[in-house]
């Protein structure tokens, strides 16, 4: 991870790394109070919160269905989501594959021990 990325070349590393409907996580920053990554999501992710955290998604390729709280609302690329502290959302549904966006969640968190899924968490490969 360097200060300098392009997201071009990121999201082919992705292709590359990854089968296309499995999906995948390529961290891009983890600084002392933020963390930011490029995430391609399958069909239906699951959802889930983030207690103590607040999130930018920003997406990049792709159509779909998207909730936070009791909201769900189609999105596509160009267009950005922000999800609130302890805000049920996710992926409900893709529509063009694959649904991919830059996410940046505040202050830095561990995936393992800060996200609560209300589902089986997917499978995400990190690439």
């Amino acid at each position: 991870m360097g200060n300098f990325q392009n997201l071009a070349e990121i999201l082919q590393q992705m292709t590359r790394a990854a089968p296309a409907n499995a999906p995948a996580v390529k961290p891009l920053a983890i600084g002392q109070d933020m963390a930011a990554a490029v995430v391609r999501s399958a069909s239906a992710d699951g959802l889930h919160r983030q207690p103590n955290h607040e999130e930018l998604l920003i997406v990049l390729e792709g159509e779909g269905d998207f909730q936070v709280g009791a909201e769900t609302r189609a999105i596509k690329a160009g267009d950005f989501i922000f999800v609130p502290r302890d805000t049920v959302h996710g992926t409900v549904a893709t529509h063009i594959e694959p649904l991919t966006y830059l996410s940046m969640i505040s202050p830095r968190i561990d995936l393992q021990k800060d996200v609560v899924w209300h589902d089986r968490p997917p499978k995400f490969l990190i690439v």
